[in-house]
């Protein structure tokens, strides 16, 4: 009997789950549904709001509750509003519509590289004590004009935020490894020994959506963009499964390794005669042989004395240009802080943490994978 009512029990929530989760025309014509805001800096030295909404004039319908796209693309269009605050430019957004404005569907907060660069404290702030934005949106960076990025209509996809929404879940991706929703990047900033990356959204190629780099922040201040391997070495370093590494050997020679797993400790050592911190960043990485480029042979060896060399030296210079930043997403202050409270220094970590040495070791294991396991 218990039994029979629990079925009953799970069909009715999954007919309300099905009966409240789809959009149609008439819905979406009747509010303003937000899937993105984007802010940037304005000139009066306010703020410019970008949102982008779903046109329902370029929607038909499709079986009758679904959506789908006519011809005549994009299916959005993105309204802009200028105010001295996020909440003045709220309210003028709600001025501008005639409809109830609806943001429970924000999917993606972006901002601008300049306003990043001045500090977003006040905006995480802003997010945090807003109930209507989901606390799940993705927070980007977009660099130059954000407006170039959110008027893209990217392939595959509707909408520029369904677009990223795919692009952060999905697996392959580095940058996507590194993506993390708003309230991630405030609690983080409010951590006095890490830092946080997120993706940047650029204009590709062809007028399409591009996201293949992070930019770096100190606090709540963007100091710096890594490049695109730097952004695939911290990718391996947090989701190995997540990407591939490869190696250059010479000559057109190269191999490309699929990781298999990272294992990543920080151990904070006594303090350099100078009162420099110093620590040791041990890195074991497991990964199959994915591509043997003008290589043949069968013994792992050299191409894990090969891989070592080079995940060595790619990990030293990452070190040295976020020492340069003063940007700490590794969290060694993290660790320098358990290690000796006493010599941790919220406010001063960041100038310690340019000085600091990091002795760096790497272990790589490579395995066969594929018809020759």
């Amino acid at each position: 009997m218990r039994g029979a009512k629990g079925r009953a029990l799970a069909v009715l929530l999954l007919a309300a789950l099905l009966l409240t989760g789809c959009w149609d025309l008439e819905e979406i014509d009747r509010r303003t549904v937000v899937l993105g805001l984007a802010f940037d800096t304005a000139r009066d030295g306010g703020w410019r709001m970008l949102a982008t909404v779903p046109d329902p004039r370029a929607l038909v319908p499709s079986g009758g509750t679904a959506i789908g796209p006519q011809p005549r693309e994009p299916a959005f269009v993105v309204l802009e509003t200028r105010g001295r605050t996020a909440t003045e430019n709220l309210a003028r957004l709600r001025d501008i519509t005639s409809r109830e404005l609806f943001l429970g569907q924000v999917l993606v907060v972006g901002v601008s590289e300049r306003l990043a660069r001045q500090g977003v404290g006040s905006l995480l702030e802003f997010l945090m004590n807003d109930t209507d934005i989901p606390r799940a949106a993705w927070f980007v960076v977009g660099a130059g004009d954000p407006l170039r990025a959110m008027a893209v209509k990217p392939p595959q996809q509707t909408f520029p935020e369904f677009y990223l929404d795919d692009a952060f879940r999905a697996r392959g991706k580095p940058a996507g490894a590194l993506a993390v929703p708003y309230w991630r990047v405030w609690v983080t900033s409010l951590r006095p020994g890490q830092d946080v990356v997120v993706p940047v959204v650029e204009p590709g190629p062809r007028g399409q959506m591009r996201v293949a780099r992070v930019a770096a922040f100190r606090n709540n201040h963007l100091v710096g963009i890594l490049t695109e391997r730097e952004t695939w070495l911290l990718a391996v370093l947090r989701d190995a499964r997540n990407t591939l590494w490869q190696v250059d050997l010479g000559g057109g020679r190269r191999i490309a390794l699929r990781p298999l797993g990272v294992d990543t400790r920080i151990a904070a050592l006594a303090p350099a005669s100078t009162g420099a911190p110093r620590f040791r960043y041990d890195v074991t990485l497991n990964a199959a042989l994915f591509e043997a480029h003008r290589m043949t042979g069968i013994r792992p060896e050299p191409y894990e004395r090969a891989a070592r060399r080079d995940l060595t030296r790619a990990l030293e210079a990452l070190i040295r240009r976020l020492q340069a930043m003063g940007s700490d997403p590794l969290g060694f202050g993290e660790r320098w802080r358990i290690a000796h409270p006493r010599r941790f220094q919220a406010a001063t970590w960041h100038r310690q943490w340019r000085d600091a040495q990091v002795e760096v070791r790497v272990r790589v294991n490579v395995t066969r994978g594929g018809a020759f396991r």
